[in-house]
């Protein structure tokens, strides 16, 4: 409840304070966790539903839409937007940050499009990485999992005089593969290594400067069904080359202390090369932040921002882009304004995000929100928001043979789903209440309660005509998405955390999730999503350098599947000795191996009980904070 948290509102604020539902990995929950990649960490969060969909596929999402596109969600590193435009969703195998390296990542269940603009429709993931005044020294890390796969890691830290400070590493890693329900090796290892720096440089008491840079490459093997015009589609296996960077900066300026200036630019690159979804795009991105306080109980934020992305798709039989090349450009602007109406007990903020895009147009997201804290120990918030999701590249150009209607030929037919070039962008109205509690240092409570209603959200339209093609000889049957649904849900989050003896800290969480289509059916939203989830995770310091913790994760029935998701991890950990700290942890222990995701768009494999094994090493007077 005390850590200072940013993503909520854009500047620096008690957590117990923030007026969302806002929860925080801290850096030491990810080593105390054992965690082994960003979307691993994020299964403790209350509200996210988290699966492995296979070796490099996750599903990450929150208040419902759990699929492999996870359209709803906005992730960043440092400010970063990660997001792919292509399918509204993120590469989670390569957004890979050094674990060892995060500060802390913020997750927000609910919309947060006034202040980080469109598709922070269901959350944001805000993944924040340590100043390199944190990291001086050496360090190197290993990890070799049974049934897992193999990382290793070396980064050092150093100083040039008393206010520039820097890091550099490199990493390497390969995952094994899931296997399939007869416990046969599926094709989906895969493997990526990845190097940059960072520079951070105090100018001056009024001037800080950031410079962050990585450049990575691997490959990815995975299976589809390939079609041509001339023979039935067959599973295929391939492999994907990906590659890419990134550069960024970042400059705050502070006039005085009610006046403050942050300016981040970044360009991003990413190639995926394979035989059936290659894609190549660079974006850039420059945005401009003010907060200025007006008086001691009045704030201003302004803002606004250039964002630009370019695409390439070359055409297969299979998929294809109309046209091949775009390039598109969001301008925004921002505007929020925070009262305290009554000192140290009630808060009023209000604002909205503006912004043209060149796929709908002009959007709007304002938000009203509103925390009463009557004292110390309770925070009473609430608000009603606005946010929308603007179209992917799939939805507006996309066309793809996904499917055959009858195997067995002649003819040949295929079911042909295309974008529609004037789609829409899906809207959010939402309501929120949320309630936190904290009794001295031992006992925290945080929960909150939602409405979502959606409107506009892409489906399916229903098949069209018959298009004969005679040369070769195969048949396309149409079919294309459209904004075509309504429909909302509802739920609950609930977190706990309580410490029953000095040593000994456990946590508990609970999400419910509802909700129903207008023709009253089961909503999509909540198809693909368990009704139900809890975790508990239990921190046991036996000695001050010895660390024994277990989390345990449960997703109920999805409405219509038989999928009983059960997850029990259990390790143990050292603090440094002489340098050097260990770990094992025994994943999955519950069974040998069992499916988390439902397969979609042929992705999906068992995953199977792992024992992990990691050694760190860092003198001890390197990992200690610099205080330069």
């Amino acid at each position: 409840m005390k850590i200072e948290v940013t993503s909520a509102s854009k500047k620096s604020e008690n957590l117990s304070k923030a007026p969302a539902a806002i929860f925080v990995i801290t850096g030491e929950d990810i080593r105390r966790g054992g965690f082994s990649s960003v979307p691993d960490a994020l299964r403790m969060v209350p509200g996210l539903y988290v699966v492995q969909q296979s070796s490099h596929n996750w599903v990450v999402s929150a208040r419902g839409f759990g699929n492999t596109f996870n359209d709803k969600m906005l992730v960043l590193i440092d400010g970063r937007v990660v997001y792919s435009p292509t399918f509204g969703g993120v590469y989670w195998d390569v957004q890979d940050p050094p674990l060892e390296d995060i500060d802390r990542i913020e997750v927000i269940r609910g919309p947060g499009g006034t202040l980080w603009g469109a598709n922070a429709v269901n959350g944001v993931i805000n993944i924040i990485t340590k100043n390199s005044a944190k990291t001086q020294g050496p360090q190197v890390s290993t990890s070799a999992g049974i049934n897992e796969g193999y990382a290793a890691r070396v980064r050092y830290g150093g100083d040039v005089g008393a206010n520039f400070t820097y890091r550099v590493y490199g990493t390497s890693n390969y995952w094994l593969p899931t296997v399939n329900g007869e416990g046969a090796d599926n094709y989906d290892t895969w493997n990526l290594s990845q190097g940059g720096a960072r520079f951070d440089w105090k100018a001056s008491a009024k001037n800080a400067v950031a410079f962050d840079g990585e450049g990575y490459s691997g490959h990815v093997r995975d299976t589809a069904e390939v079609f041509s015009p001339v023979s039935l589609p067959v599973p295929t296996n391939y492999i994907a080359v990906v590659k890419g960077g990134h550069i960024l900066a970042r400059w705050k300026h502070s006039y005085s202390e009610r006046s403050l200036t942050d300016v981040l630019g970044y360009c991003d690159w990413t190639d995926r090369v394979a035989i059936i979804d290659t894609d190549y795009r660079d974006t850039c991105d420059v945005e401009l932040q003010h907060n200025y306080a007006l008086s001691e109980r009045q704030a201003l934020t302004l803002g606004g921002g250039i964002m630009t992305t370019a695409d390439t798709f070359p055409a297969t039989f299979t998929t294809s882009f109309v046209p091949s090349f775009n390039r598109y450009t969001t301008y925004s602007g921002l505007i929020q304004y925070d009262v305290a109406l009554l000192p140290d007990t009630l808060r009023m903020i209000a604002g909205s995000k503006f912004e043209h895009n060149s796929y709908t147009g002009f959007e709007y997201q304002p938000q009203i929100r509103a925390v009463w804290t009557p004292n110390g120990s309770n925070t009473i918030w609430a608000a009603v928001s606005r946010a929308v999701r603007t179209p992917a590249k799939i939805d507006e150009s996309l066309r793809e043979r996904f499917a055959q209607t009858n195997p067995s030929p002649p003819p040949l037919t295929f079911v042909v789903l295309s974008g529609t070039p004037n789609a829409e962008s899906e809207i959010l109205h939402a309501y929120e209440f949320g309630y936190r509690y904290e009794w001295k240092e031992r006992f925290s409570a945080d929960g909150a309660i939602y409405y979502n209603g959606y409107d506009r959200l892409t489906g399916f339209s229903a098949p069209g005509a018959p298009i004969i093609n005679s040369s070769p000889f195969y048949i396309d049957i149409p079919e294309s998405v459209e904004n075509l649904e309504r429909g909302q849900t509802h739920g609950l989050e609930a977190y706990l955390s309580y410490v029953p003896v000095r040593r000994w800290t456990v946590s508990a969480a609970i999400t419910e999730l509802r909700g129903i289509s207008t023709s009253g059916t089961t909503f999509p939203a909540v198809a693909s999503n368990p009704r139900q989830q809890e975790n508990v995770q239990s921190r046991v310091d036996l000695r001050r350098d010895l660390h024994f913790d277990s989390s345990w994760y449960h997703y109920n029935a999805i409405p219509d599947r038989l999928l009983l998701v059960n997850r029990l991890d259990v390790g143990a950990s050292t603090s440094s000795i002489h340098g050097f700290a260990f770990s094992v942890w025994g994943r999955n222990l519950q069974q040998d191996r069992h499916t988390e995701a439902i397969s979609t768009l042929f992705l999906g494999g068992e995953i199977r009980r792992s024992v992990v094994f990691k050694i760190v090493w860092e003198p001890r007077e390197s990992s200690a904070v610099s205080t330069k």
